[in-house]
């Protein structure tokens, strides 16, 4: 998978961060509701913390769910 220069350079600065100073833990359910939304996202990729991650594009607003809960849900 590719990283945009954006998501490597927020997983650089967000090490020292924890996982609520860096946006909003959302449940997969309302994380599969963005993904299919028309609201322009970005996504974000935080390895050191096991999350991904959605910004909004127009009201800056970051919204995580934990890799393990994301991947769990497929099932």
């Amino acid at each position: 998978m590719r990283t945009s220069l954006l998501e490597r350079s927020d997983a650089r600065k967000s090490a020292s961060m924890t996982p609520e100073a860096l946006g909003r833990l959302v449940d997969p359910a309302f994380y599969g509701d963005l993904l299919i939304s028309h609201r322009r996202m970005e996504r974000l990729v935080y390895p050191e913390h096991r999350l991904r991650g959605l910004r909004d594009l127009d009201t800056g607003e970051v919204f995580l769910i934990e890799e393990r809960r994301l991947f769990d849900a497929r099932r």
